[in-house]
Parts: structure tokens; C-alpha cells; sequence
């Protein structure tokens, strides 16, 4: 696992390109969602939101096309492929040339998949609930105040969290627990889910459950493999947002913290495509 931690660590650092579009897209989504939340016409709204979810959709696309390429690009490289340096850097900004491609290859097999996707996992959450509400203690708090408690500052934060009794913080580190062992295992289920819609062209349709089993199957041969990145990776994000508590002190240490969470993204994506891509 290792080898595929530092490789993925090589690509995203000697192909800079690939991050760009998550830069572009993140910019162009502020916007569009900011003008989303101000619309007050209910069709208006429906539209807009369409429009949000399809650019999302489309940009998943490509942006997941030039990370499959990547790695193509990276083992032409092993292989020595390219005459000099300059022939590998030109194919490596090559890579940006690719991102339509994707958008008009891929565009509805991962529509359908990523709607697929939110549906099941909205109803996993759902039946998790109700089932949890059966042998789960509840915590009989009010769940505004703790969400909004959850977004505030820490010394808010920390304010909240004294204010509840014992068997309230006990009854929430239970289903915090719960909750968040079902997500873990989920992700875990569809790690490779993505990859493998990329892996083949098929029928629209069929994409979400192909893909799924393939992802499935993959999962059972690289079980120990799959675990392990999966739990290097929650390792990062741990990390991370340890790291975004000191980020936030200032602009420049947000900037930074900014500039970290893009590569970040980009080095996970590639990192699974990467494993996915080489052990199939």
C-alpha cells in the first residue's frame, strides 16, 4: 500500500493541472449556490437547482476523466515512453485537453450513478434512524441548538457541550458512534464505485448496478488493500482538520489552508483511482 500512497503523492504533485478544474469548479459553485439560496420562487428554484446538480454532475465527469488519464500518463512515464522531459511535460498539460471528453463520454453514466448513489444513501440514513430509535437512548436535546452549536466557535462549542447532562453526552457519543460506523462502512462499500463506472461504456441504466458490482467484487479480492487506504485517508482528513483549527488564525494561514484542502481532494481521488486502475 505504500507504493500506491507515494505513486498517488508523484501524480498529483508532477500534474498540477488536474487540480485546476476543482479550483474552477469550486469558484463557479459559490456563486451559482449563493444565487440559489436568494431565490424565493419555488420553479425558479427547482431550475436553479437542476442547473447546480447537472454542473456538478458534469464536472465529476471530466474532472475524474483527466485523473483516469493521469495514471495513464504516469505509467507511460514508468515505461519511458516519452523521448525527453519536455515531450512528458507537454503531455502532462496535455491533461487539461481532456476534461470535455470526459464531460461528453461519461456525463450520464455518472448522472445516474451519483443520483443512485444519494438515493441509497439517504435511505440507509433513514432506515439507520428509525432503527436506531429502538435501542439507541435518546439524547432529548434540541437539535437546532446543536447543529448551531456545531457551526459556531469552538468556545461556543464548548459552552453547549457543559451545558448537558451526562446521560445527554453519553446518548449522543452513541449515535454519533452508530452513525458514524454506517457511514464509514457505506464508503467503504462504494470506494471504487466511481473508478469503476470509468472502467467500461454501458448502457445508461445499467451503469449505477454494473459499476456497483464491479466496485463489490473488487472490494472482496483487495479487501485488506481497500481498508487500508480507506483508513489512511480518514488518517488525513483527521489530520486535516486538526490542522484547519490553526489555519483559520488569519487570511495568509486560510489561504494556505485552501490551497492544502484542493491538493488534498485531488491526491485522494487519484490515490483510488490509482489503486482501482492498477489492481483490476
Amino acid at each position: 500500500m505504500d507504493l500506491y500512497i507515494k505513486k498517488a503523492f508523484d501524480i498529483t504533485r508532477k500534474n498540477v493541472i488536474i487540480i485546476q478544474p476543482l479550483v474552477l469548479f469550486l469558484i463557479v459553485f459559490t456563486f451559482t449556490t449563493s444565487a440559489l439560496l436568494q431565490l424565493a420562487h419555488k420553479i425558479t428554484y427547482i431550475v436553479f437547482l437542476t442547473t447546480n446538480i447537472l454542473l456538478f454532475t458534469a464536472f465529476l465527469s471530466g474532472w475524474f476523466y483527466m485523473i483516469k488519464k493521469a495514471i495513464d500518463h504516469n505509467q507511460k512515464v514508468e515505461n519511458d515512453e516519452y523521448k525527453n522531459d519536455r515531450e512528458e511535460a507537454e503531455a502532462s498539460l496535455a491533461l487539461g485537453k481532456e476534461f470535455f471528453p470526459g464531460v461528453g463520454d461519461f456525463f450520464p453514466a455518472v448522472t445516474f450513478t451519483l443520483l443512485c448513489y444519494v438515493a441509497v444513501y439517504i435511505l440507509i440514513i433513514f432506515v439507520s434512524y428509525k432503527s436506531g430509535m429502538n435501542f439507541l437512548p435518546s439524547p432529548d436535546i434540541n437539535w437546532n441548538d446543536f447543529v448551531a452549536a456545531a457551526n459556531s466557535t469552538p468556545v461556543e462549542m464548548h459552552k453547549y457541550v457543559a451545558s448537558l447532562s451526562y446521560e445527554q453526552l453519553k446518548a449522543i457519543n452513541l449515535w454519533m458512534l452508530y452513525t458514524g460506523g454506517i457511514v464509514s462502512v457505506f464508503t467503504f462499500l462504494t470506494m471504487f464505485l466511481f473508478p469503476a463506472v470509468f472502467d467500461k461504456k454501458e448502457q445508461y441504466f445499467f451503469v449505477p448496478f454494473s459499476a456497483f458490482n464491479r466496485n463489490l467484487v473488487f472490494i472482496c479480492k483487495h479487501f485488506l488493500g481497500s481498508l487500508g487506504i480507506l483508513v489512511f485517508l480518514f488518517f488525513l482528513q483527521i489530520v486535516f482538520s486538526v490542522l484547519s483549527l490553526f489555519f483559520s488564525l488569519n487570511i495568509i494561514l486560510s489561504i494556505i489552508g485552501l490551497v492544502i484542502s484542493f491538493y488534498f481532494a485531488t491526491y485522494a481521488i487519484v490515490l483510488i483511482f490509482l489503486y482501482y486502475e492498477t489492481q483490476k
